[in-house]
C-alpha cells in the first residue's frame, strides 16, 4: 500500500492490476488497534498488559486470555479500544468472504461506520481502505498476494548485506544466485558441511 510499491508497479508493469492482500489491510487495522490501546491506556490502567492478547487472533487465545478480552468487550460502549478490536475483527470477517459484490458493499459500509465513530486511528485505516479500495477488491477477486515478491525482495536484501563492500552489480547478482539457488557444493568439495 506504499506509494513506492504503487509507483514501481505502474512504471514497470503498466498493464498489471495492483492488489492489496488481506494481510496488509489487517496489519494496518492491528496497528490502529494498538495505537488506540496506547492512547486509552494512559487513562485506563486496566488495559496494560493486554497488547498481545488484543493483537492475536481471537481463535488462538488461551481460555484466560479470552476471558480478559471478553471482559474488555463487555465495556464496548465506553472503551474505544474494545470498539477498535471489534472493527478489526469485522474487517477480518469481511475479507474472508468470497462474493466480490458482498465484499465491496460490506467494506464500504465498514468504512462509513468507522468514519462515524470516535476511534481516530481506525478512521485512518478507513481512509486508507477507501483510497485503495479497487486494489483490495481486486485481491478479494483474485486472492493473489505479493508474498512471492516479498520473499524475493528479502533474498535480495540478504544478498546486499552479504555482498557489502562490493560495488559492482555483477558481484551482487552472483551472491543472489548463490543464496537463491540452494546449490549443493558437497559434490564439488566433500568437506563442505551440509
Amino acid at each position: 500500500m506504499s506509494p513506492a510499491f504503487i509507483k514501481g508497479c505502474a512504471e514497470s508493469l503498466p498493464n498489471a492490476r495492483i492488489t492489496f492482500d488481506k494481510f496488509h489491510v489487517i496489519a494496518h487495522a492491528s496497528r490502529a488497534l494498538d495505537e488506540t490501546r496506547r492512547i486509552e491506556q494512559k487513562t485506563t490502567p486496566g488495559l496494560k498488559g493486554l497488547r498481545w492478547k488484543l493483537l492475536r487472533n481471537y481463535g488462538t487465545l488461551s481460555d484466560t486470555a479470552r476471558a480478559e478480552v471478553d471482559n474488555l468487550l463487555a465495556k464496548l460502549t465506553t472503551k474505544r479500544t474494545a470498539r477498535a478490536w471489534v472493527y478489526r475483527e469485522q474487517l477480518r470477517e469481511i475479507l474472508e468472504r468470497k462474493q466480490i459484490n458482498v465484499v465491496a458493499a460490506m467494506l464500504w459500509q465498514w468504512c462509513t461506520n468507522v468514519m462515524r465513530s470516535k476511534v481516530e486511528p481506525m478512521k485512518e485505516v478507513a481512509k486508507l481502505i477507501r483510497n485503495h479500495f479497487e486494489g483490495i477488491i481486486a485481491w478479494a477477486q483474485t486472492r493473489q498476494t505479493n508474498g512471492f515478491l516479498e520473499a524475493l525482495n528479502g533474498l535480495f536484501q540478504s544478498a546486499k548485506r552479504k555482498a557489502r563492500g562490493y560495488g559492482r552489480f555483477s558481484t551482487i547478482r552472483t551472491v543472489i544466485f548463490l543464496i537463491a539457488g540452494k546449490l549443493d557444493f558437497s559434490k564439488l568439495n566433500p568437506h563442505v558441511a551440509r
